[in-house]
């Protein structure tokens, strides 16, 4: 799983108008929960960056299901809300975060059109 969430951390940071979403945010700490691994996103002032310390329980809001579910989710190929009715993901947030999270990730996605050019 950590190896998908450094390809969505490269593919955020290439994309500056995505971070306009996150500008203003304080720190948003997801945590992703997957077949027994936890990994955590914090957004924090216009930046994203990756947390593995899994001592840190600061992290409010969680984000758990199959490994397939979550690729899916960090790839863009599927919105939040949508895997969230399917029963696929489980989301601790309130449905604001949501909101922003499946901005933030449905956004990333490369385009099919433009994928060469932004390898």
């Amino acid at each position: 799983m950590k190896e998908m969430m450094q390809i969505f951390l490269t593919a955020i940071k290439k994309r500056g108008h995505i971070l306009k979403l996150i500008e203003k945010v304080d720190e948003l700490k997801i945590k992703l929960i997957c077949e027994g691994q936890e990994d955590s996103l914090i957004f924090q002032r216009g930046e994203v960056f990756l947390h593995s310390d899994k001592s840190d329980n600061s992290v409010t809001y969680e984000i758990n299901g199959q490994r397939d579910s979550i690729y899916r989710l960090l790839e863009g190929k599927e919105k939040l809300r949508i895997l969230i009715k399917d029963g696929q993901l489980k989301v601790k947030a309130p449905f604001r975060t949501i909101l922003l999270i499946e901005s933030i990730f449905y956004l990333t996605k490369p385009e099919e059109l433009y994928k060469e050019f932004i390898s």
